[in-house]
């Protein structure tokens, strides 16, 4: 099929990729949890705060925003987040341009 630039099929096809894009982001969320707790949708919620938490310690991301507070929940296990290439990451950007870490 052929679209023309600007024509109704074309911004069908846009609209399908973004709505995937944020399904899948969502779908991401729902999964690893939020890396700041003021992002919660029930941030007063201690079960919230707690099920966050839960969530990112499954997928191995220990460390999480409250604003501009870091919480940590100790892994226990040797996670390999401290190695020259991952330290260098975070060297140079601002704040909450990459995920929570010490």
């Amino acid at each position: 099929m052929e679209f023309r630039e600007g024509s109704s099929e074309e911004r069908v096809v846009a609209s399908d990729g973004v709505r995937a894009m944020m399904e899948s982001a969502l779908t991401a969320r729902d999964r690893v949890g939020v890396s700041d707790f003021v992002l919660l949708e029930n941030f007063t919620s201690e079960a919230s705060f707690i099920e966050n938490l839960r969530k990112r310690f499954k997928e191995n991301l220990i460390y999480t925003y409250i604003g501009s507070v870091l919480v940590s929940v100790n892994p226990y296990k040797d996670l390999e987040i401290y190695t020259k290439n991952h330290m260098e990451r975070y060297r140079g950007v601002n704040f909450y341009e990459v995920s929570p870490h010490m």
